[in-house]
């Protein structure tokens, strides 16, 4: 008996992820400063981190796609702008 193998068209989830980080902070930094979103987004924990290498937050994630697709803070506010900018990198993945 032969096996057969399913291969599916989808993309692995870290990928897809980090391509759409710059999407996602662009539609939450354009909300009104009420909205929970972009209260989560600015939120900080108050409590010590722990000993050791920090790890990386989103935010981090985030600042690196920017600057990988020449993106500035502020440029979201230009919706056209910003859609040019994070569509750059999509088509390297």
């Amino acid at each position: 008996m032969s096996t057969t193998t399913f291969h599916t068209h989808t993309k692995p989830i870290i990928k897809e992820t980090k391509q759409n980080q710059p999407t996602w902070y662009g539609h939450v930094q354009r909300m009104a400063e009420g909205r929970l979103p972009k209260i989560a987004l600015k939120w900080m924990p108050k409590q010590k981190s722990a000993r050791g290498k920090l790890k990386k937050n989103w935010m981090e994630g985030t600042r690196k796609a920017m600057n990988e697709r020449n993106l500035n803070e502020g440029q979201w506010e230009d919706r056209k702008q910003w859609s040019l900018g994070v569509g750059q990198c999509r088509m390297t993945f």
